[in-house]
């Protein structure tokens, strides 16, 4: 071939690749390629695409510019030591668009490994006016990811009206995600996963669009996402000022989407530290499991006198005690004089009382009432507005976080906990105090998650270390406030409640990485099968928060309590529990449902949790080398329902039979 041609041909190559008019920064394995006409970013680490002419954009409302629509980029790069990647190359690319923003995308590169950290910052005019959109990242060219069955995954914004976490299969339709999200190979596990690691100012997402078997054609991280997801009914608050910053975003591409989550999860502890004092495990019992509204006095104290001579023998925590604790309803069945005398009925068999409130929500639902606390305004005046018409969700309308009339029934009420002796308290309809609204009374406030944020520290400002702080219904995020939250929505005693705690677990169990614990809400064992009884007992004993909710008071029924004498004092299944975090998937679930595999670990021991989620028997099978163990390390290997030893062939596979409804947790004592 002629030689003009062939450099005619390598220009257009060049070109259409935008390395002409183009800079490439160079950091260990990585390269970073910025094509300054248009601010397309391509970024590499050895053989794999991470980024493909990714170009960030920005706006308020529908008017979005982008890196595209600038006069002048450049590009400089320089050694720094970040907070969570350590020793880095940050990649600063700068795009001006005269006489309205200046625009600044980073992306901060780890060494040796392909994480980076990615965000955006505008100033000028256009952040003086305000943003309510901010996207770092958005391939425009497609990326390949390796793997036989690549998933999508799905997180929820909260954990209100029984939402689930779920996958897809590469080439279906997926939700947006919020705040995490991750791509990858059920199989292999490797995968990329990206994730917000700030939580003060916006709600953020990522968008996925996939082709055939692992080809990704669209990837979206962005901060000012609403939806019915974030129970939102209208768009996104506004930031304004010299400057706007999107949320930092965590890009990981890993050998185990697992560590690539819980990177994520630590990198965000790191940055934002949970401001509360830790404990053990707490163990205990919730009224909302069958007494509910019928919760009194009397019967409170009766399930006391039962927890101390049935229960506490065996189901305790790591400091001996447990937690009875009074739900929703309370108010009608106690007298104010009454909660001093319960709370020193459970100290003197050295049990912890807890009890439950709603910040953030209005359930009188009336707005001329006056509030008590706060003399000078009605509660209308405390509701969060869309239009000027009370936004409500779950029966309730929600309150303005910064309001002093809602700080005050906050300050008032928690006192009181406190005064009465109560140590733990379980706060619900959280996510309430974090919808967006027309205004709040703090003009500095001007989003959700930045109302959330100034409610949950007012609320540790009094809680401090005198109060167990155990989140109910709220946002994943913000998790600096708490020591535990639910990890789904509200689960009673059948298999189907068993399996939906357990779908959260499975794409959820990372959470405790910023809180200390999860929660799989309390254990109910009436009116099911002992198999289900079984299967329910073990969802919660491998996620957190350990709580029984039948009625163990004088109306309470016999076999209920035999029950729970019977499954409640298993010594091995309560000290795995004792000694343990989340459980995290072997294997991934399908579509909505649960994985059916759980693994935990504690220094010298390794549990292996299995379920049945249906009617037949069913035998589930799993490897040795699938939890990452090799049959030289193992002393030996029990089953703790059945006390039956378990058997390992050669090849280092482990099948264990599960009836119906029921689950199996095989113990593994290393050598």
């Amino acid at each position: 071939m002629n030689r003009k041609y062939v450099l005619l041909l390598l220009l257009i190559v060049a070109v259409s690749r935008g390395l002409i008019n183009g800079k490439t920064i160079h950091a260990g394995k990585w390269n970073v390629d910025v094509d300054v006409t248009n601010g397309a970013v391509t970024a590499t680490f050895g053989g794999d695409t991470i980024l493909n002419r990714s170009i960030a954009s920005w706006g308020l409302n529908d008017r979005i510019t982008s890196f595209s629509e600038c006069n002048e980029i450049s590009v400089k790069s320089a050694k720094i030591d970040n907070q969570v990647l350590g020793k880095s190359t940050i990649v600063k690319v700068v795009g001006i668009k005269v006489a309205e923003a200046k625009a600044e995308l980073r992306l901060v590169l780890a060494p040796k490994t392909p994480h980076m950290l990615v965000d955006l910052t505008v100033s000028g005019p256009a952040s003086a006016k305000g943003l309510n959109f901010m996207e770092p990242v958005d391939n425009r060219s497609a990326i390949t990811l390796d793997g036989r069955e690549n998933l999508q995954l799905f997180v929820p914004y909260d954990n209100d009206a029984w939402v689930r976490y779920s996958v897809k299969k590469f080439g279906q339709e997926s939700n947006e995600s919020y705040e995490i999200g991750g791509l990858f190979d059920a199989v292999s596990r490797r995968g990329l996963v990206v994730g917000s690691v700030d939580h003060d100012n916006w709600k953020s997402a990522i968008k996925y669009k996939t082709e055939g078997v692992n080809r990704v054609v669209g990837l979206q991280l962005y901060s000012g996402v609403t939806s019915s997801f974030t129970r939102d009914v209208r768009s996104h608050g506004v930031i304004k000022g010299t400057s706007v910053s999107s949320a930092r975003f965590y890009v990981a591409l890993t050998s185990d989407w697992r560590d690539g989550v819980e990177a994520i999860a630590d990198a965000t502890a790191k940055l934002w530290p949970n401001e509360t004092k830790p404990g053990p495990r707490p163990f205990g019992w919730n009224s909302w499991g069958d007494l509910q509204t019928k919760i009194n006095f009397d019967n409170a104290n009766e399930v006391v006198e039962f927890f101390a001579e049935n229960l506490a023998r065996s189901f305790h925590g790591a400091d001996s005690t447990v937690v009875i604790d009074l739900d929703a309803f309370w108010d009608f069945g106690f007298k104010p004089e009454q909660h001093r005398e319960f709370v020193k009925q459970c100290k003197s068999h050295g049990f912890k009382a807890g009890i439950y409130y709603c910040p953030f929500t209005d359930w009188g639902n009336n707005q001329e009432v006056v509030v008590a606390e706060a003399p000078g305004y009605k509660m209308g005046d405390l509701y969060l507005r869309h239009d000027g018409v009370p936004i409500e969700f779950d029966g309730a309308p929600a309150l303005d976080p910064t309001h002093p009339g809602t700080k005050a029934r906050i300050e008032r009420q928690l006192k009181e906990f406190i005064d009465w002796g109560y140590e733990y308290v379980k706060i619900d309809f959280m996510a309430h105090g974090a919808y967006e609204s027309d205004h709040h009374y703090d003009p500095d406030v001007t989003t959700g998650t930045q109302a959330f944020n100034r409610g949950m520290s007012f609320i540790d400002s009094i809680a401090g270390d005198k109060l167990w702080i155990n989140l109910s219904i709220a946002p994943l995020f913000p998790a600096r406030y708490a020591q535990s939250r639910r990890i789904g929505c509200d689960a009673w005693n059948n298999i189907g409640s068993t399996e939906y705690t357990l779908n959260a677990l499975t794409y959820g169990w990372w959470l405790d990485h910023m809180y200390y614990f999860n929660d799989a809400d309390h254990i109910v064992f009436k009116e099911v099968s002992e198999g289900e009884n079984r299967a329910r007992l073990t969802s919660s004993a491998i996620t957190g928060v350990y709580f029984l909710g039948d009625n163990f008071s004088s109306s309470g029924e016999e076999s209920v309590k035999e029950r729970a004498r019977m499954m409640a004092c298993n010594d091995e299944i309560n000290d795995m529990a004792r000694k343990t975090k989340s459980f995290r998937p072997v294997r991934p679930g399908r579509d909505e449902k649960a994985s059916n595999i759980f693994e935990g670990t504690a220094p010298g021991y390794r549990w292996v949790a299995l379920f049945n989620y249906d009617e037949p028997e069913c035998e589930i099978s799993f490897s040795l080398n699938e939890i990452g163990l090799d049959g030289t390390q193992i002393d030996s290997a029990v089953e703790l329902w059945t006390g039956e030893p378990v058997t390992i062939d050669r090849e280092g596979k482990i099948g264990i039979t599960l009836p119906g409804k029921d689950a199996r947790v095989v113990k593994f004592k290393l050598k």
